[in-house]
């Protein structure tokens, strides 16, 4: 019975032809007109929802110190570097020496240091590295790969945001194992060391207030070979 009922209804409801606008179908199939639904043009977007953002304004003391920063001692800095002929992670460590990673480190630190000297203790500045064992790729032999750490100590007492700003100081020529050939390697990356000294520079200085979080000032080595820095 349920079955010839279900027929019987069927058989009685008017068919819907196909239409390819089926805005006549909702326009309740009286017409031959197809229905337009339109909004209007001020109504998007829409403008009772939410506010527009606005970009913060920079403080006097950030003013300041982007006032302060020097395109002549960034030069400096990367001629510098770039002297040292390669900084290739496997090259010479000897600090004394006039080519290679180590003297580049050194010198590194010792900006750091200057700096740290010239301020009123806020800076500290560290060497943290490791001996990375031969790894079948990058590194053949055991190396030291050393990273120079100036942190600007911030004034939140728990210490529980840390900033990082970095680059890396070892530089590689097209060979990664290479380590003897010329590696300037001015804008990969000493102009990144560069800017994050002349911003330690800048930041540690007692004339301006220390931030409350507190900000690591990092050049690292071992980039160049599978980013294997100590941070």
């Amino acid at each position: 019975m349920r079955v010839e009922k279900v027929l019987t209804l069927a058989a009685a409801t008017t068919a819907v032809p196909f239409t390819p606008n089926p805005a006549r179908v909702l326009a309740g199939r009286q017409s031959e007109t197809p229905a337009r639904f339109t909004c209007a043009s001020a109504s998007w977007p829409p403008t009772t929802i939410g506010q527009p953002n606005v970009p913060q304004a920079p403080s006097a003391e950030l003013e300041s110190m982007l006032s302060e920063v020097s395109a002549a001692n960034i030069e400096k800095t990367i001629l510098k570097l770039a002297s040292f002929g390669t900084r290739h992670t496997l090259s010479a460590q000897d600090p004394g020496g006039a080519r290679g990673i180590g003297p580049a480190r050194a010198g590194i630190r010792s900006e750091f240091q200057r700096y740290a000297d010239a301020g009123d203790g806020r800076l500290a500045v560290e060497t943290v590295g490791y001996v990375q064992e031969p790894d079948g790729g990058r590194v053949p032999f055991p190396t030291r790969i050393d990273d120079v750490v100036a942190t600007l100590r911030g004034t939140e007492p728990d210490g529980r945001r840390l900033y990082v700003v970095s680059g890396h100081y070892d530089s590689r020529a097209s060979d990664p194992l290479d380590y003897e050939s010329d590696a300037p390697g001015a804008d990969d990356d000493a102009s990144g060391v560069a800017v994050s000294l002349e911003l330690a520079r800048i930041m540690s200085q007692p004339t301006y207030p220390r931030p409350r979080a507190s900000i690591a000032f990092v050049a690292v080595a071992g980039e160049e070979q599978g980013r294997k820095q100590s941070l």
